[in-house]
């Protein structure tokens, strides 16, 4: 059976419904505008719980300890990819990546080549919207340091301010709120690498150094007492005590350490800007530990991620919800996007997949069950899907025959997985160490996660554990049936149906109409956000309603996600 987000999703109606919205008005938030609350992310590439509140002993991270101390602190998120770009489309729009057409690694160009692999950014269904743009018609400066990855390309429209320096501190009106994205790339799979594997990289594939962050170019300085001896680590049981495994897994520890040291800078600023009373953070990862048999991967080490909320005591009688302690309850990341509308009071759009879990709009059941998807790493294709509650795990594989590690050109750059790769062909490696390594899988497995939480023993075919089978299948039909899924299109017809013939579609051209001294806005591209700005502006205002002329000469154009930005028309001052 096909699951196709194309064919079964009602687009039309809510298309229309978000045109509505973006130019006639959007329903805008209670709280007076001084009230708002500041709304900070700080999303730590590839990591798993391996922070000092999370009870990793030999880790140093006082500033995210401080958070997780004055803040809720939760232990079941999840992303729904084990890797970032998937995990970050879903993260920006609230929908699984799943059911939108964003779930392979990656559909756009990438760093290493991609043989036989289409190039192409995925189009979502016209009503598919970053949240941020409910943030800025509802007045919220947005801005992205730096990283996106969201598949569909970078709308223009998504962001106020987009740089490598972009903060809250780029406001021209600076008792706007404020909602503040950043990414350290510290903690990236490719900081786990030694310096002279990172410098041959960049040479053999010939990356530009230019659109590097700079903590991907050179770690944040640390002090010497906190870089991890590599004989202190505890190793999982899947990898074998081996000098070289134990050095690229210290190293990606101590780097953790080393992103703490960049959060408690931002906070610091938070501080002598006199915001941090205003300002709720979010602190989280992307997706898992980016070493072997975690990113990429259905099991908990790709999937399992700290969440971390701060709120200031300003705020914690005014937004519904556990604000403080440990939560329990399972969080899946396209939460995210609709617990931020709720935390600003703004009305959560219907098409939105994910549930607010804070806020005045929190769901008022909590979840049963989080789902993940795993499609093309890279060159490889696979097809998995997973789902997990709070005791089991349950992946279906529905291509077994395909190795559980298929090689790929980024990730076999890191020592630890060459080390593995070669430790496996020279049958140096134990049962455990060596199983997810081996030609084929099984069609189902099944994991207690609370008594086996690293997934070592599958219980699909034990008798005992049928009825959880049953139960955790339904679940996974349920939610395809419900949302969609592209598991069955290849993406050779995925990508002809988002780009026909290959080529990219263009947003058709803005158009405008003045009446009554009011310019109001439209695109014939269904699903286009349109974005103008006078003559001498810095940012694209983003279009809602119809607005006043002024004697001033006005820059539009219009985006469709995944379609080539419009040109500019400029609407002459009269």
């Amino acid at each position: 059976m096909i699951f196709n987000t194309f064919i079964n999703s009602p687009a039309k109606k809510v298309s229309k419904l978000i045109a509505f919205m973006l130019c006639f008005g959007a329903p805008v938030s209670t709280y007076a505008q001084e009230e708002k609350p500041n709304i900070i992310w700080i999303m730590a590439e590839d990591i798993n719980n391996h922070l000092g509140s999370y009870g990793e002993e030999i880790v140093h991270t006082p500033n995210i300890d401080w958070l997780a101390k004055n803040g809720v602190q939760y232990q079941n998120a999840f992303t729904v990819s084990g890797v970032c770009a998937p995990s970050r489309a879903a993260i920006v729009t609230g929908m699984y990546s799943t059911s939108i057409g964003t779930q392979h690694m990656r559909q756009a160009k990438s760093l290493t080549p991609y043989a036989g692999v289409p190039f192409y950014n995925a189009v979502p269904p016209a009503y598919v919207k970053a949240f941020t743009e409910y943030l800025r018609i509802n007045n919220y400066f947005c801005t992205n340091s730096f990283k996106t990855d969201y598949q569909f390309g970078t709308p223009f429209t998504v962001w106020d301010s987009h740089t490598l320096t972009a903060g809250w501190w780029d406001r021209e009106d600076k008792t706007q709120p404020f909602f503040s994205c950043f990414t350290y790339q510290t903690t990236h799979e490719i900081n786990t690498w030694p310096d002279s594997t990172k410098l041959r990289f960049f040479k053999e594939f010939n990356v530009d150094l230019k659109r590097l962050e700079e903590d991907v170019k050179s770690r944040p300085v640390l002090e010497e007492k906190y870089i991890i001896n590599p004989a202190k680590v505890k190793l999982p049981p899947y990898y074998p005590d081996d000098t070289i495994v134990r050095q690229d897994y210290a190293r990606h520890l101590t780097n953790i350490n080393r992103m703490d040291t960049q959060v408690g800078k931002l906070i610091n600023r938070l501080k002598a800007d006199g915001l941090l009373d205003n300002t709720i953070i979010f602190f989280m990862g992307d997706n898992g530990d980016g070493l072997p048999r975690s990113k990429r991967w259905m099991n908990d080490g790709g999937i399992h991620v700290p969440l971390i909320i701060y709120t200031p005591e300003k705020w914690k009688n005014k937004i519904k919800g556990q604000l403080s302690g440990i939560n329990e309850e399972l969080i899946s990341f396209v939460d995210l996007a609709p617990t931020v509308l709720s935390i600003a009071d703004i009305p959560i759009p219907n098409h939105i997949q994910g549930q607010a879990f804070l806020g005045k709009q929190k769901s008022a059941q909590a979840r049963t069950y989080v789902f993940a998807g795993r499609d093309r790493m890279d060159a490889k294709y696979d097809l998995q899907r997973a789902v997990r509650t709070k005791q089991f795990k349950y992946i279906k594989n529905y291509w077994p025959d395909t190795a559980y590690n298929q090689y790929l050109d980024f990730m076999y750059q890191a020592p630890i997985m060459k080390r593995i790769d070669s430790l496996y062909h020279r049958k140096s490696l134990n049962s455990v160490q060596s199983a997810w390594m081996e030609a084929s899988k099984p069609a189902e497995e099944l994991y207690d996660v609370i008594k086996d939480p690293f997934e070592l023993q599958n219980l699909a075919l034990q008798p005992a554990y049928q009825a959880v089978l049953d139960t955790m299948r339904t679940a996974l039909y349920k939610w395809q049936k419900k949302y969609g899924d592209w598991l069955d299109t290849p993406e050779i017809i995925q990508a002809e149906k988002m780009w026909p013939g290959g080529k990219q579609p263009l947003t058709s051209l803005p158009e405008y109409e003045q009446k009554d001294g009011f310019i109001n806005l439209k695109c014939k591209t269904e699903g286009a956000s349109i974005a103008y700005k006078y003559d001498g502006d810095k940012y694209w205002k983003l279009y809602n309603k119809p607005f006043k002329s002024m004697k001033k000469d006005i820059e539009v154009k219009a985006v469709r996600y995944g379609y080539k930005e419009s040109d500019v028309i400029t609407i002459a001052s009269k």
